[in-house]
């Protein structure tokens, strides 16, 4: 099983990832994105089917499934889980549950674990300078947790509601951690925007999560079907990127999934490159995704 370093660079060679769907057996996906010759699982250690208890009990299973692709592994928290709650007891009941979801992807040898910033709460509840002052404060405690068990934290762009730019150079300031730059995230309307976040932190980011939309929802559409310029936005992060990319497709048809990531191995290799590499892994015959 491939064991990815902290934020490696491998010489323009990006590596490209898919997530489970946490309503669904783990095992079966696993094979599934195997199959489709996919470098790693990105785990979403969510109920029903991939929580920490039910991915501990699965250890073995799952390691096994994984080694038998080689395929490496990103972890990624639950995205419901608050990390800046006003309410103090909330909050350490939540880290508890954090620190579960850290250790069992550490048995399962992550070395990258994404949370989410998270959507600011009503004004009357709690503002969004205290909403930052909480993120940094539990980022802290969650972050030396993480260390020691070996993984990495790193912090995902969400919607509009969440971190502005400006409030995510103050937790950078604050908090030594890199980002997951969800590009889907960056592209809906009334945020910053994909290039603004590559100008601010193009050296923070150590993953990346790339889904298309039409610029209102969080979509997770494949690459293509939206309003986004994907070959724009390839090309932008091509330049000063090259490690693990999580296609974040939302669909049950793995046809999409595919597709996009024929399309991303297309748009960052070239046609030929993409052809050659094809005809190394099936010398059978493969038919690649139409693009």
């Amino acid at each position: 099983m491939l064991i990815f370093l902290p934020f490696c660079r491998q010489g323009n060679n990006m590596i490209i990832g898919a997530m489970n769907n946490p309503h669904k057996e783990i095992i079966e996906q696993i094979h599934s994105f195997g199959e489709m010759n996919f470098d790693y699982l990105e785990l979403t250690l969510e109920y029903p089917h991939a929580s920490s208890w039910v991915v501990q009990k699965q250890k073995k299973r799952i390691l096994d499934a994984l080694s038998s692709y080689n395929l490496g592994l990103v972890a990624h928290f639950p995205w419901y889980f608050s990390i800046s709650h006003p309410y103090e007891g909330i909050q350490k009941a939540t880290n508890k549950e954090f620190e579960e979801v850290i250790k069992a992807a550490a048995s399962l040898g992550a070395k990258k674990a994404v949370l989410h910033a998270e959507a600011s709460l009503s004004p009357s509840l709690q503002s969004n300078v205290n909403m930052v002052a909480n993120t940094i404060k539990n980022l802290k405690s969650l972050k030396k947790y993480a260390e020691a068990e070996g993984v990495n934290l790193l912090i995902e762009n969400t919607s509009n509601r969440a971190c502005t730019i400006k409030e995510f150079k103050k937790i950078f300031s604050e908090v030594d951690i890199k980002m997951a730059l969800d590009i889907g995230h960056a592209s809906l309307r009334g945020g910053a925007g994909f290039e603004e976040y590559v100008r601010e932190f193009s050296k923070k980011v150590a993953h990346v999560h790339l889904h298309d939309n039409f610029g209102f929802n969080d979509d997770h559409l494949p690459l293509g079907a939206g309003k986004m310029d994907v070959e724009a936005v390839v090309a932008k992060l091509k330049a000063f990127y090259d490690s693990t990319i999580t296609l974040e497709v939302h669909s049950p048809d793995p046809h999409y999934l595919k597709y996009s990531r024929d399309m991303l191995e297309i748009l960052w290799y070239g046609k030929k490159k993409f052809e050659d590499n094809k005809d190394y892994l099936y010398p059978d015959g493969y038919k690649p995704a139409k693009y």
